[in-house]
């Protein structure tokens, strides 16, 4: 049994060098708006509010043009004055297409700026997209392509891997694609892309614990990204945890494309119009080799993990008023032991494949309403073998979604969108198991399931004044045979001065079981929903390129699913129970979560030196509690009780950039009944998650240069993922001896310092 131990140098060092660096970081809304300053200003001037087209968000560093007078620049609440003029407005913010005000100017002014991704559509959407921050969302992190950008991994290019980062986001495990947000697991973090939520978007083995995952989305195609941390509008439902959405671009209306060759890794991209520039595509593929690399590095790397995917897009303008865009997704993927594990029962290689289609449309009805429309169909199908060749787990999955948005905005300050939605899901499968000596098959259970979920919801929101919003809904979802349930939420954002606001929230979440929950091998049919009940509250101040944002957070969850008979444990008797391998879930658990998040924030800005620096430093304290009839209470699975993340970013000119991320995480319980005694060596135990895996800390290093080439430019880079090489470990499974109740070797260390260089070419 190997256990490492709780803090190694490496750790504390690599802490201390990424403090020196920071001042650096992709900037996001933070929570809490800011207020304006005093508008009763002397006669002759016009106030002007300026927000974002889509969410209603205030707009901060707009320029307010009044004929040939001085621009003005909107402050945080999105408010500018400028002297009255006899030539009308004009308004620019990059990113948004230009509006103009026509004279004459009443006394106050609201401009609504539509993004530029939808302005060549002449389409004003209310409801917010991923990557653009909504008005009163307590700790609603937005973050945009240039930013993903900047914080990519060239080893593994998963986008998923890149929200890791992100202050408050918690992931110790190295070789999965998850992120837990506020200790919830990533099962209740909700992955949304393209209005699209499913589970299904990474390449992972299905069946196994304890393997790996990677995102199913190439970051070339990706637009932007939001994260809803707790409290907010259940536009998609379904989630008691946080929410991910993410949301792909459109090709540009002229040919480019990107080709990147590392040590690790090979990506393409390529976008242009069809015929005219009504019509554009993208389109990207990406192949992974990082095992080449990882075994030579550790020959004890247990196993690894390859893939390769495409995705790709369609837009066509229809109208000045319609739109229509198709998209496309479809990847494989190979965990391989490559024979380290001779067992019977043993995984070998673990093999996926999922493919995704799209179609949506959207139009315009008059000047306040936009309709849309949106068709997917996903499919996944996984075979696990064991050393013999023969199958261990079997099976494929399949998601239909039908989704119906309209949206109403009569003016800036007031706004209504509801949706309809039908999802409906299928799984199918088999497991075999075999006599461990003669190796031939005792048992194969098969399971089959089907299950509709249908929901919809309405959201409105209102700006009685310029220094308040307030905003609700209600959302209902149904299960033939199961359930309804039925959710709602309150928001509402005031503005105490110009650089200080306060966000608060409330909010009922509701999550039914999913298909394998209930038909799968260890499925029960009559589940409930889990529910949660969440209260969220911000601060947020900003002065000049520094923003603090501090987030409260409180989480009470009900019927909480759970399969307590799966592991081993002790009774309080000291007896030996559990070890059912398909346990049913169960609704046992109740849970609740608390803390606080503080982020401290450097805007991008340019030194005299002509260096241009942006940084942050985000702190998080969490507890997350259960309690059940079988324990009385114990902490959750993925609670960190404290997580540090700093990233800092630096540009110096147009050729060179570098980036550097550290986490520190007090890191997640061993999930499960252990302890360890006086002989160092780990037991079973009658205690729940009462065992904590080793401090975490992880610092990575990257540096990008670039060429203007007369047709293009080659960037050259370099990455070091874990610089400072310090010993990470995460949760394996682990053999029980039943008479001496010791437990085998419970940990795996994780990823060694991991170099990479290539090149990308860009036309």
């Amino acid at each position: 049994m190997t256990r490492p131990g709780a803090t190694n140098v490496g750790t504390t060092w690599c802490f201390f060098v990424a403090a020196l660096l920071v001042t650096a970081a992709p900037a996001w809304p933070l929570t809490g708006p800011a207020a304006p300053q005093d508008v009763r200003d002397p006669a002759g001037q016009v106030h002007v509010r300026v927000v974002d087209g889509t969410s209603g968000a205030p707009l901060a560093d707009a320029i307010v043009q009044c004929g040939q007078a001085a621009p003005a620049i909107t402050d945080l609440s999105g408010f500018a004055t400028v002297p009255v003029c006899a030539a009308g407005l004009v308004v620019t913010r990059d990113g948004y297409a230009e509006a103009r005000v026509a004279a004459p100017l009443p006394a106050q002014v609201d401009v609504r700026l539509v993004p530029q991704r939808r302005a060549a559509e002449s389409v004003t959407v209310v409801g917010p997209a991923a990557g653009e921050a909504e008005a009163a969302v307590p700790g609603q992190v937005a973050i945009t392509r240039d930013e993903l950008a900047m914080l990519r991994s060239v080893t593994f290019d998963d986008p998923i891997r890149t929200l890791q980062q992100l202050p408050g986001v918690a992931s110790s495990d190295e070789l999965r694609a998850e992120l837990s947000v506020r200790s919830s697991p990533f099962r209740q973090v909700g992955l949304v892309l393209d209005e699209v939520k499913s589970r299904l978007l990474v390449h992972t083995v299905r069946g196994v614990d304890n393997t790996g995952s990677v995102a199913l989305l190439n970051a070339d195609l990706l637009d932007a990204a939001s994260l809803t941390p707790g409290a907010g509008p259940q536009r998609f439902g379904n989630t008691v945890g946080a929410e991910l959405a993410i949301r792909t671009r459109a090709g540009r209306p002229d040919w480019h494309g990107r080709g990147m060759v590392s040590a690790i890794a090979a990506t393409g991209v390529v976008e242009g119009p069809i015929g005219s520039d009504r019509v554009t595509f993208v389109a990207g593929a990406r192949k992974s080799y990082a095992s080449w690399i990882v075994r030579r590095i550790d020959p004890d790397v247990s196993g690894t993990f390859e893939f390769a995917d495409a995705q790709a897009k369609l837009d066509a303008r229809l109208s000045t008023r319609q739109s229509l865009s198709a998209g496309f997704l479809a990847g494989t993927s190979a965990y391989d032991e490559q024979g380290r594990r001779t067992g019977a029962n043993a995984l070998d290689v673990g093999k996926n494949q999922t493919t995704m289609g799209t179609l949506a449309w959207q139009a315009q009805v008059g000047s306040q309403w936009v309709v849309r429309q949106r068709v997917a169909g996903i499919s996944s199908t996984y075979r696990n073998v064991n050393p013999d060749g023969l199958p261990l787990d079997s099976g494929s999955e399949h998601e239909w979604l039908s989704r119906s948005i309209v949206e109403w905005a009569p003016r800036a300050s007031l706004s209504l969108d509801g949706a309809a939605q039908v999802q409906r899901f299928a799984s199918r499968g088999s497991s075999v198991v075999y006599h461990p000596t003669t190796r031939l098959p005792e048992s194969d259970i098969a399971h089959a399931g089907e299950q509709t979920l249908a929901g919809g919801h309405v959201h409105a929101r209102w700006s009685p004044h310029r220094a308040m919003t307030i905003a609700g809904g209600v959302r209902a979802d149904h299960v033939p045979d199961l359930e309804t349930f039925v959710g709602g939420w309150a928001q509402a954002q005031v503005a105490l001065s110009s650089s200080l606001g306060v966000t608060a929230a409330v909010s009922r979440h509701g999550q039914s079981p999913d298909v394998l929950q209930r038909f799968g091998p260890a499925g029960t049919v009559d589940l409930a929903f889990e529910r949660a009940t969440l209260v969220d509250g911000g601060l947020g101040w900003r002065r000049g390129p520094w923003t603090v944002a501090l987030n409260l957070y409180n989480r009470q969850e009900e019927d909480g699913l759970d399969t307590p008979d799966r592991q081993f444990r002790l009774t309080p008797a000291g007896t030996l129970a559990g070890g059912n391998p398909r346990a049913p879930w169960v609704n046992a658990l109740t849970g609740r979560a608390r803390g606080a998040e503080i982020v401290l924030r450097r805007q991008p800005a340019t030194t005299a030196s002509g260096v241009r620096w942006s940084g942050w430093i985000g702190y998080g304290y969490g507890r997350l509690t259960y309690e059940s009839a079988l324990d009385p209470s114990f902490p959750g699975a993925f609670e960190q009780r404290h997580l540090v993340t700093i990233s800092a970013t630096t540009q110096i000119g147009a050729s060179w950039d570098a980036s550097t991320t550290l986490r520190l995480a007090t890191n997640w319980p061993y999930e499960g009944w252990y302890e360890e005694r006086s002989d160092g060596r780990i037991y079973l135990s009658a205690e729940r998650n009462a065992l904590r895996l080793p401090d975490y800390g992880r610092l990575d290093v990257r540096v990008r240069y670039r060429i203007t080439l007369p047709r293009g430019r080659l960037l050259l880079f370099a990455e070091a993922l874990n610089a400072t090489n310090a010993a990470n470990y995460r949760q394996v499974s682990a053999g029980v001896n039943p008479r001496t109740y010791l437990v085998g070797r419970l940990s795996e260390k994780q990823l060694p310092i991991i170099p990479a260089v290539g090149a990308a070419y860009e036309w």
